[in-house]
């Protein structure tokens, strides 16, 4: 797409100083005229005036000739005055809310987005029926590697089969409504995200029922519901927004099954593992202290200067779906330049402080977390399993030595970054300093910032000066400016590919410990 530029702009690129433009367009008319049977040598083309109009009613260019001496096409009995013009060509410029327009009024979901909002865009527009039925065959694909949907690996939330109906209950009500809510709808109508220190806080959300309905019968409630949905998206009054919520929800969950299914991972290997010694002990305990070194990267030695920072974005100058966390932008500023380390934390770099006394040294916990994880038990990230004095890492679909991939990223929550980055006498970055980066970093010296893993901040979580809530999901964000959630940015592997935006403002609890979430040090470089 084309989008609108400022007039003068546009004027100048259509009016060209080599006429390149001008020519292309007499061009135009000379062969317009060839073809009605008007010998070029007739034409006179010489005469004739190029203009070029900026209509911005109909957000287009138009170019003109103008007969400035007339012309006489008898043939046609078609008599051209002096002084009157014929308009050859318009080109169209679009705006955000035009795409927009555009995707809704075809009832296409706006899936993908290249290009810059000031110059040229490329959008994907995908059906809205078909954009819903890919989102729900990755679902489906996720559900069917779960052998028993009754299982709850994070004992903070739902089990699993709670989820496979609340996508679908969630995309009932914003497309259907809820005028004719059935039972199984309100059971699903919203999940839970408890506090974590005291879990019987929690924001709204439906009772759980003494007993969850089985698989069976969850499946035929999700088949009947999206036969549902896709009648009511059929009747194309389904708005690309509303689409873009229910899709950007569904996918969100998508990546937190993906944590509780590396929970699954980790307990059914630890299962297998204990009390099986197949394999002899690789590393004793006083050996793996010897061949551990920390990594010089983790250091924070890149500078970033002081300097202004917009954080967020205007909705209504993009084409792409933002959640209304998002917006509106937040005119801020670094007001001390500071040192960050070029590489996040490694699996290798955090076996270290775990060795050293990391999880039972209060003086690095605040008083809550360290509380929090003494009581627990919680001595390593979640992700690890130490089975007969050996560390194993847990992703999606693997279970390793921690050997075998030492270099990557560790996954742990804020307040086990902030006890690491005080032993290391540094600090976690904040949401402006992470955008400062983004702006400054021009050489690539900061390895990894966007991906790889969520960047964990020390920000709260709360709304930018001039937030409005969206009236179609009101709580999504309001219900979480609570003081107790922590942004992160960027994106993690199991983030889906369409939602890995530099605005994304994700959010969780600092001693939420299931994130694929990574850190890196930080240190202010005057106080």
């Amino acid at each position: 797409m084309d989008m609108w530029k400022n007039p003068e702009t546009l004027y100048s690129a259509y009016h060209d100083q080599h006429g390149v433009t001008e020519r292309f367009i007499k061009h135009g008319m000379q062969n317009a005229l060839s073809c009605i049977g008007y010998a070029p040598a007739e034409q006179n083309a010489d005469s004739w005036t190029y203009e070029v109009e900026i209509n911005k009613i109909f957000k287009r260019v138009e170019m003109y000739i103008n007969f400035t001496k007339g012309l006489s096409l008898q043939k046609h009995q078609l008599e051209i005055r002096a002084g009157e013009r014929i308009l050859v060509e318009f080109a169209t410029k679009y705006t955000s809310n035009s795409i927009k327009d555009i995707a809704t009024n075809s009832c296409c979901h706006l899936s993908g987005y290249w290009g810059n909002n000031s110059y040229y865009t490329c959008q994907l527009l995908v059906p809205g029926a078909h954009a819903l039925a890919q989102c729900w065959t990755d679902t489906d694909e996720l559900f069917q590697g779960i052998p028993n949907w009754n299982s709850k690996p994070i004992d903070l939330r739902h089990p699993y089969l709670f989820y496979y109906g609340h996508v679908c209950a969630f995309t009932k009500l914003k497309i259907v409504g809820g005028k004719e809510a059935s039972e199984l709808d309100n059971v699903f109508s919203r999940g839970m995200d408890p506090d974590v220190l005291d879990p019987s806080h929690c924001h709204g959300h439906p009772p759980v029922p003494p007993n969850w309905p089985s698989r069976e019968a969850l499946i035929n409630y999700v088949t009947r519901t999206r036969m549902m949905i896709l009648k009511e998206t059929a009747k194309g009054k389904v708005t690309t927004r509303i689409l873009s919520i229910v899709i950007e929800h569904e996918r969100m969950h998508q990546e937190t099954l993906i944590y509780m299914i590396t929970q699954d991972r980790k307990m059914s290997f630890e299962e297998r593992r204990v009390g099986i010694r197949k394999l002899p002990l690789l590393i004793s305990q006083k050996g793996l202290i010897s061949m551990i070194s920390m990594d010089h990267n983790i250091e924070p030695e890149v500078m970033i200067e002081a300097g202004d920072v917009d954080l967020g974005v205007d909705s209504w100058d993009l084409t792409t779906f933002v959640w209304d966390n998002e917006g509106p932008v937040f005119h801020t500023k670094v007001s001390e330049p500071f040192l960050v380390a070029a590489k996040p934390v490694s699996i290798k770099d955090f076996l270290c402080f775990i060795t050293q006394g990391g999880y039972t040294n209060q003086n690095l916990w605040r008083k809550e977390d360290f509380a929090y994880f003494s009581e627990n038990g919680f001595r390593c990230p979640a992700t690890w399993s130490l089975v007969e004095n050996e560390y194993f890492v847990h992703g999606f679909d693997s279970s390793k030595h921690w050997t075998e991939v030492a270099e990557e990223p560790v996954y742990v929550s804020l307040a086990e970054a902030e006890a690491f980055c005080r032993w290391m006498n540094c600090r976690v970055m904040k949401e402006e300093e992470y955008q400062r980066i983004l702006d400054c970093d021009m050489n690539g010296e900061v390895v990894g910032l966007r991906g790889g893993g969520w960047e964990w901040t020390s920000t709260h979580f709360y709304s930018f000066p001039g937030f409005q809530e969206m009236a179609e999901y009101r709580e999504y964000s309001t219900d979480f400016f609570d003081g107790k959630h922590y942004v992160l940015k960027g994106y993690s592997d199991a983030t889906h590919k369409s939602m890995r935006r530099d605005s994304f403002r994700n959010f969780y609890q600092r001693q939420y410990r299931y994130v694929f979430a990574k850190f890196r040090c930080c240190r202010s470089v005057l106080s």
